[in-house]
């Protein structure tokens, strides 16, 4: 079996070795991963003679005898099962070293958010009769006074605000879907659009969500789930077609930056 070389830097304390030699017992090159487990989202390879830096260790998922995964600089995870560290004393990962999922999403999903919410300057009630102002923001009082800035808005302002009402929905999300689903920036954006259309609760509560928590392929459940999500008042409505067809077009859209149940922006997005 081929043996790769890797000089590794361990940068986690000042005892520990500047150079370090470690060795992949695989002839193919070692993935780093979006999480320490074997089904995170590979964000990079090692191969030979490459430099690898490892901040500290933790355990995920079994990759053959072993739960211990290395993290590196780079923020993505190797699997100990095909390293051999010669000084295996890098310390356990604090809390602040695994990351939690992404609170915020992208410009592309919270664009999606805007065109179908619509921008409204002055609160004023919405098809539901309760008033909204700025891109959806649905207010606790007839008259918004709840909200910290005058009236009317502007569109920046009301970006804002919306920035501040998804990370509310995200934090809803994180405690409906299992951690043991793996979905990248868009698919969680996606997924932040639609709760962010229908509830959050309503969509915890949803068999889009079941089926995520059972394991099934993300973006089969998109395509087929939220589609169903079009009927108002008994009604079928042509905004909300539109809008879950983008929904689907975004989750389906491929990156390397994952976001739950890990937040790991890539550096090539």
């Amino acid at each position: 079996m081929k043996l790769f070389q890797i000089v590794v830097s361990m940068l986690a304390t000042s005892s520990l070795a500047a150079a370090e030699s470690m060795r992949i017992e695989d002839g193919r090159r070692l993935k780093c991963r979006s999480a320490p487990n074997s089904n995170g989202l590979v964000l990079r390879s090692y191969g030979d003679r490459d430099v690898m830096d490892i901040t500290c260790k933790t355990y995920g998922s079994a990759v053959g005898s072993t739960r211990i995964w290395h993290r590196t600089r780079d923020g993505c995870y190797v699997t100990d099962k095909y390293l051999a560290v010669s000084n295996g004393t890098e310390p356990q990962c604090a809390d602040k070293d695994s990351p939690e999922p992404c609170r915020e999403i992208g410009s592309d999903g919270l664009a999606l958010i805007e065109k179908y919410e619509g921008f409204i300057s002055r609160p004023r009630p919405d098809i539901t009769g309760l008033p909204t102002i700025g891109y959806g923001h649905e207010c606790e009082s007839l008259d918004c006074v709840e909200v910290p800035v005058a009236f009317p808005f502007s569109r920046a302002q009301a970006h804002e605000l919306l920035r501040m009402d998804v990370r509310n929905i995200t934090a809803c999300l994180a405690q409906a879907v299992d951690h043991s689903v793996q979905l990248n920036a868009n698919q969680w954006a996606a997924l932040t659009s639609w709760a962010a259309n229908v509830g959050c609760p309503m969509a915890s509560q949803s068999q889009l969500v079941a089926r995520l928590n059972r394991g099934e392929e993300p973006n089969s459940v998109a395509a087929l789930e939220l589609p169903r999500w079009r009927i108002y008042h008994g009604k079928r409505q042509p905004e909300l077609v539109s809008r879950r067809a983008d929904e689907v077009e975004l989750f389906r859209t491929p990156t390397t930056s994952m976001a739950f149940p890990h937040c790991v922006i890539s550096s090539q997005n």
